[in-house]
């Protein structure tokens, strides 16, 4: 049967437009469509081999023991992959991420993409990209997104099959822009995604009003892409973005994911505009923030933040390639 192993790199994803709620729990259909742009400079690689030599599944994540909880989501996922192939050996895992977990970072775009396209491969599957998306959202929603480069719709879609992301423009349509991601916080979140959307949809007096104009931000944001108009991209990049975080603080318990760093950066930003800097924010489900802009602004941007001091890291990111198999194996 020769060497099933496999290894592939992909990127994780800033959503522009947010998805923000499931219609089926199990399947991981959306709510709504999302917009996501993939980025560049953060990476996850994932080496994954089936091999009669393992008893159970095992993996670690920059060598270390994965959490009970992602365990199982992992298994989970392989076990997808399993039935699909019709293999039957366990896997050995393993991932390399250059960028923070679990904070908001969408770490699980990346995780997930680049775990469904190894092990898929790993398996003796030929996936095409729609299939990779259909099968990535599976294991994380946001993941069916990094499949792609670029920027990217995921359509919501009434069926599994229907549920899938698709390249709005590749990663070379627009160079001057860029997503400057600052890390104010390294802790893993109280809550995660998956719950605070649950917690969200269910308990929110706002929810409703979130669905209502989500449509129209994702038609708006097709055109801003489209016709690469950065004032309409930002300032609908971070309303949706504030929208989304309004539902979750209005959720009962409150799911209140900024810090007051998060504020700070939120408020410089709004001034940076006063002073003809143009510039927008937005935030996932963590503390750490994204700043929307030029390339010819980076630099003064850059250095506005480091003079707050709350940054613990800035990444700099342009739109990024999707996932794809590499030749060099981390084990």
């Amino acid at each position: 049967m020769g060497e099933m192993k496999a290894t592939a790199i992909a990127h994780p994803n800033l959503a522009l437009i947010k998805y923000w709620g499931k219609m089926d729990e199990v399947q991981l259909l959306p709510m709504n469509g999302s917009i996501s742009v993939t980025l560049d400079s953060y990476f996850t690689k994932v080496t994954v081999e089936f091999s009669d030599a393992y008893d159970k599944d095992i993996a670690t994540i920059n060598g270390n023991e994965i959490p009970e909880n992602t365990m199982t989501r992992l298994v989970k996922h392989l076990d997808r992959i399993r039935s699909l192939s019709g293999v039957k050996l366990k896997a050995r895992g393993e991932a390399q991420i250059n960028f923070p977990i679990g904070a908001g970072l969408a770490s699980s775009s990346s995780g997930f993409a680049a775990l469904t396209l190894a092990a898929s491969t790993a398996a003796g599957m030929n996936l095409n990209k729609k299939e990779l998306s259909i099968l990535s959202r599976q294991g994380s929603g946001s993941s069916s997104r990094s499949v792609y480069g670029g920027f990217v719709e995921w359509l919501k879609g009434s069926s599994s099959e229907e549920s899938y992301a698709a390249q709005i423009k590749d990663e070379k349509w627009w160079p001057e822009l860029k997503d400057i991601a600052i890390v104010v916080s390294t802790s893993a979140r109280k809550v995660d995604t998956r719950g605070g959307m649950k917690i969200a949809k269910d308990t929110s007096p706002y929810y409703s009003s979130w669905l209502e104009n989500v449509s129209r931000d994702l038609e708006s944001m097709r055109k801003a892409i489209n016709d690469k108009n950065f004032t309409l991209l930002g300032k609908i990049a971070e309303r949706n973005s504030l929208m989304m975080h309004g539902t979750a603080i209005s959720s009962t318990p409150p799911l209140i994911y900024w810090v007051p760093e998060t504020v700070l950066i939120m408020q410089d930003v709004l001034k940076m505009r006063e002073d003809g800097i143009e510039c927008y924010f937005t935030l996932d489900t963590g503390a750490n923030i994204h700043i929307l802009s030029m390339d010819r602004d980076v630099k003064r941007i850059n250095e506005r933040i480091e003079a707050t001091g709350v940054a613990k890291s800035i990444g700099i990111n342009g739109a990024g390639s999707g996932a794809e198999i590499i030749d060099k194996h981390l084990f």
